[in-house]
């Protein structure tokens, strides 16, 4: 069961005025009309330095610059999917397997001219309470059988809140969005940053990058100390300061509904310094995310240093290539295969009538943990959740195959690993296969007392992974080293 939803209610900056022209400009820059107002905000009175973000953190600075709301306000039980469908009329599968039968409405007009308005990142926050430890009713949806919080479900919220939450900075006054359709484009990249303990949880957000169609959705994930959830209900003017679990990173893109074309969106203004470094952190990212996806394997082939790495684990695996026995800690990649089948049900599925993805999040995560238990022969713990980008809608009633790989472990002494998740949905009469997603999870054993098995790679599809794997783990090595160091200095 889901918290109540608390945002802020204002929607258009007050005392703003824009040209409908330098709107539909460039409204993913700061616009000149507004970069006196930041500059000139008193609030600014300790502003930042305005030095260029160094590469691998953003973890640390985003924390920081984060918004908090002033004032909370206590929750309420509700159904938070209802939530996020009320913003269209209700519908039930039955309902809408009739109205898949009818064409569309508008299938060759135009898009809906919309009306954009200058939105601010508070305008789009958001907050939710997840009270694990005040109500036992709770707990018992999200228990694992150690006693922990299954992770899978909390991914579920995740996504669900962004949708909310770039929902709300699409809207113009009265959440009138039923002419746009807003999806998960992809996540840039999920970490915890401390083990997730049974505690009353907030999760909070806003927008902190708009671009013409493309928004990112910053989410952070507290631990409340004891007792404050409790004050909250009965003083909605109680001050909430939590400590800092994990920051996620969604890109949602809004699109006609009828045409599947780009729709513009509001544009974004800043109030201050701090949202404006947030708004450049977001346009570094992107620039990174364009740079390594540039770099890719598939496009380009591995760097002198990957080379010689992917020679070496040609030595290393011919020396078990042809003998039974190998030592006990070397296994082979294709050992390491775990496979999921699941038939998507309707419950599962989104406003637009396919699958929800934060269901696919948390079928991928729960087969990677099956296939990090077996690897590790023990329980292992979550780090992080690399990119995820959502290729193609999954529909409802399709059948979906989940093959999971350990894609890189070194071996001790390291005792991280890479385990990469391919969700492909199976087209019964062709009897073919149909990628939609890739998801990449790390995990770390916290047992100093025990010894990760290294898996070699043997054909040049696995030494890819491997090399990938391994960029991947660099990368989220550098993110949570500088953010543990940025930790203990405060």
């Amino acid at each position: 069961m889901f918290r109540n939803l608390i945002s802020k209610s204002s929607l258009i900056a007050k005392g703003t005025t824009i040209s409908k022209q330098l709107l539909f400009k460039r409204p993913y820059r700061i616009i000149s009309s507004v970069k006196s107002s930041i500059k000139d905000d008193p609030k600014n009175s300790s502003n930042p330095s305005n030095e260029k973000i160094s590469d691998f953190k953003d973890i640390e600075a985003i924390e920081k610059l984060m918004l908090n709301k002033e004032k909370p306000v206590a929750s309420y039980i509700i159904q938070s999917h209802k939530k996020l469908r009320s913003i269209y009329k209700p519908s039930y599968w039955i309902d809408d397997l009739t109205y898949k039968k009818k064409p569309p409405i508008r299938p060759n007009k135009p898009p809906v001219n919309r009306k954009l308005n200058l939105r601010t990142m508070s305008d789009s926050y958001v907050e939710e309470f997840l009270p694990f430890k005040s109500d036992p009713d709770l707990l018992e949806e999200y228990v694992n059988p150690d006693g922990g919080i299954r992770m899978g479900k909390i991914f579920e919220n995740l996504d669900l809140l962004a949708a909310i939450i770039a929902y709300k900075h699409c809207g113009n006054g009265k959440e009138d969005v039923s002419e746009m359709t807003i999806v998960t484009a992809s996540v840039d990249r999920l970490d915890l940053i401390k083990p997730l303990s049974i505690c009353d949880i907030r999760l909070n957000g806003h927008i902190s990058y708009a671009g013409y169609s493309s928004m990112e959705v910053l989410i952070k994930m507290e631990a409340l100390q004891d007792g404050v959830f409790q004050k909250l209900k009965t003083n909605p003017e109680t001050k909430v300061q939590g400590e800092t679990l994990m920051i996620a990173r969604f890109i949602m893109v809004a699109r006609d509904p009828y045409t599947n074309r780009s729709i513009q969106i509001n544009p974004l203004q800043l109030e201050n310094d701090y949202q404006k470094k947030l708004f450049q952190i977001a346009e570094e990212q992107k620039v990174k995310k364009n740079a390594s996806a540039a770099a890719a394997l598939t496009i380009l082939p591995p760097t002198e240093e990957e080379k010689l790495l992917i020679h070496n684990c040609y030595l290393e695996y011919s020396k078990y290539d042809n003998k039974k026995e190998k030592p006990d800690h070397i296994i082979r990649m294709d050992e390491t295969v775990m496979e999921s089948v699941t038939f998507m049900q309707p419950q599962n599925r989104n406003i637009y009538g396919y699958v929800f993805g934060g269901y696919l999040m948390k079928l991928a995560f729960e087969l990677a943990v099956a296939n990090a238990s077996v690897f590790m022969r023990s329980r292992p713990k979550f780090t992080a959740l690399d990119e995820i980008s959502f290729r193609k809608p999954v529909p409802i009633g399709s059948i979906l195959c989940m093959s999971s790989q350990i894609v890189y472990a070194p071996g001790s002494p390291h005792k991280s690993f890479q385990v990469s998740v391919t969700a492909d949905v199976l087209d019964i009469e062709r009897g073919k296969r149909d990628t939609t997603n890739v998801f990449h999870f790390t995990f770390i054993c916290d047992n100093p007392a025990m010894e990760v098995r290294r898996v070699v790679p043997k054909t040049y599809d696995e030494l890819m992974k491997y090399v990938e794997g391994r960029r991947r783990r660099e990368v989220g090595l550098k993110l949570r080293g500088l953010y543990n160091e940025a930790s203990k200095g405060n």
